[in-house]
């Protein structure tokens, strides 16, 4: 049997993927995509449930550069309609507004507290400029730097050391560089001071929300995140990329190029010029041949963290009007609610919303143990305790658990994370997306990275990486 060749193969059918492929084949080379699940997207998709429209969690897009949103908002059958970011958190038994308004939450504290963290803000923001910001190793001193050591006891080390379960000391000030953008938090900062310092307890403005970390507008397709998934997807196959679901790599060959697949039980062969992985670091590893003792070393000392998602299925048309509610109470068993219905009214059957839960985990955590009864049980017994609803509201449930979810940054990571890229990205291959790259990206960023890698391909002498690529204009 002759084995076909093809100028690129792409393991992986996540938005990076489907973002190279889209790209790469514009110009005319052809790409084969393999996907192991029986759908594309990655985390970045949709099911449909009993007439619901579920994302994993709630995947938004959003990015400063124009290009690349006109790029994606022009893709073929796609619409995706423009939302001004609505969240709140649940602190002092009340929902505040979220990102944080520092005024508000000041407000909100006891007044001891409040007094010593005003103090605390203030206090920092003349003590910072006296501090080598090259030194800031942790998200704990990361966070410190920039609010003081007060607001860090309220505003990072419930939340984050609930998501990561870890005390933020242990995790990489990397992770806060890729989560916010320097220029803006200088710009909110100071407008906050003046706030604070004129005694306006007023709310944000629209340029203040642009600002702040995870506020800002997004655009959103009308069933879920899956449809610009497909979208890309569809401009790909329109070029002559070739997607096949439900493949099973068993083996790459590097040094001759040849990517051994099954696919409905026949094993296949096909030759390539590139490679592209976005398929965790440890399997693609696995997959190839060459070995080397001290990146498996560095592979055993990297991880990545594991989710639950437990929808609630609700007999009312909505529960609040937020897209995004953050829980950072330890007693409370999930970290965040996304209501379907506030995303788009086609998500849901009239007269009835959807709420995804999410809960990060390891697979020795004991939430990751508990039954799929268990989780449900606690996530509504959790949430009639904060008021967010009522027993009899809920009809069904749904829970889905996903491995590989999000890559931990500790705080050696960034050293072992170069052994193993030096590594793998050889003879022609490059590593890419929030798994591949082992790169906290969101879905902007990782589209962004596979348009900019497919340049880097089409490019004579391109470095054909995009590891050490620093994502422009991104707003968080």
């Amino acid at each position: 049997m002759e084995i076909k060749h093809y100028d690129y193969v792409v393991l992986g059918g996540g938005v990076s993927g489907l973002g190279f492929a889209k790209r790469i084949t514009d110009h005319g080379k052809s790409v084969l995509i393999l996907e192991k699940e029986d759908f594309i997207g990655g985390l970045s998709r949709s099911i449909e449930h009993n007439g619901f429209y579920l994302d994993y969690c709630a995947h938004r897009f959003h990015t400063n550069n124009k290009e690349l949103l006109n790029e994606v908002m022009n893709l073929p059958g796609l619409e995706m309609k423009k939302h001004i970011k609505k969240s709140r958190i649940y602190m002092f038994n009340r929902y505040l507004k979220y990102p944080f308004e520092i005024q508000q939450l000041l407000a909100a504290m006891p007044l001891h507290q409040s007094i010593a963290s005003g103090f605390s803000f203030l206090w920092n923001q003349v003590a910072k400029r006296y501090r080598k910001t090259n030194k800031l190793q942790s998200y704990k001193e990361w966070f410190i730097h920039l609010y003081g050591k007060q607001l860090y006891n309220v505003m990072c080390y419930p939340y984050t050391s609930k998501i990561w379960r870890t005390d933020p000391k242990n995790l990489s000030a990397d992770w806060a560089d890729q989560r916010f953008q320097g220029e803006n938090m200088r710009k909110l900062i100071k407008r906050v001071i003046k706030k604070i310092l004129t005694l306006d307890f007023s709310s944000y403005n629209l340029k203040d929300d642009s600002l702040a970390p995870d506020g800002g507008p997004f655009y959103y397709p009308m069933r879920g995140i899956q449809e610009m998934c497909d979208a890309l997807a569809r401009a790909a196959t329109n070029n002559g990329a070739k997607i096949e679901i439900e493949a099973n790599v068993l083996s790459v060959n590097t040094e001759n190029k040849i990517v051994t697949y099954s696919l409905n039980g026949q094993e296949q062969t096909v030759t390539y010029g590139g490679l592209v992985s976005t398929i965790p670091l440890q399997t693609y590893y696995n997959l190839q041949e060459r070995k080397n003792l001290e990146v498996e070393k560095s592979l055993s000392e990297i991880k990545y963290m594991d989710i639950i998602f437990v929808y609630l299925f609700i007999n009312k048309p909505q529960l609040s009007n937020d897209h995004w509610l953050y829980f950072p109470d330890k007693d409370i068993i999930y970290n965040r609610a996304v209501e379907f219905s506030n995303w788009s009214p086609l998500m849901c059957p009239e007269g009835k919303t959807s709420v995804c839960f999410d809960i990060t985990a390891f697979q020795d955590t004991k939430e990751w143990q508990m039954t799929d009864a268990e989780l449900v049980e606690k996530t509504i017994s959790d949430s009639i305790k904060v008021n967010y609803l009522e027993r009899s509201d809920v009809e069904s449930s749904l829970v889905v658990r996903v491995k590989y979810a999000y890559p931990f940054y500790d705080l050696d990571y960034k050293r072992k994370l170069d052994i193993i890229v030096n590594h793998l990205e050889h003879n022609n291959t490059a590593l890419l997306g929030r798994t591949g790259m082992f790169k906290y990206n969101n879905s902007d960023n990782s589209i962004e990275s596979g348009f900019a890698l497919a340049e880097e391909f089409l490019k004579e002498g391109g470095k054909n990486s995009v590891y050490e690529y620093k994502i422009k204009a991104v707003s968080y």
